[in-house]
């Protein structure tokens, strides 16, 4: 799973190329390929990757500040 702190989205990596593909297609964004949000471009963090315990602070600056 990649996920981007900034918009508080997940992708899946087994959707990751069709998704990819995808946002190329229709739109000309190729930063999924470079594991960049196709939104925001923050780098998307790979949470297979993450210590235990870590995902726990997985949106947190989102939800303090009141945004959706």
């Amino acid at each position: 799973m990649y996920y981007c702190p900034k918009c508080d989205q997940k992708i899946p990596k087994e959707r990751l190329e069709d998704v990819d593909a995808r946002l190329r297609e229709r739109f000309g964004v190729d930063r999924l390929s470079r594991l960049r949000c196709p939104v925001c471009d923050f780098e998307l963090i790979d949470m297979d990757k993450v210590r235990a315990g870590g995902e726990r602070h997985v949106g947190e600056i989102r939800r303090q500040s009141g945004l959706p």
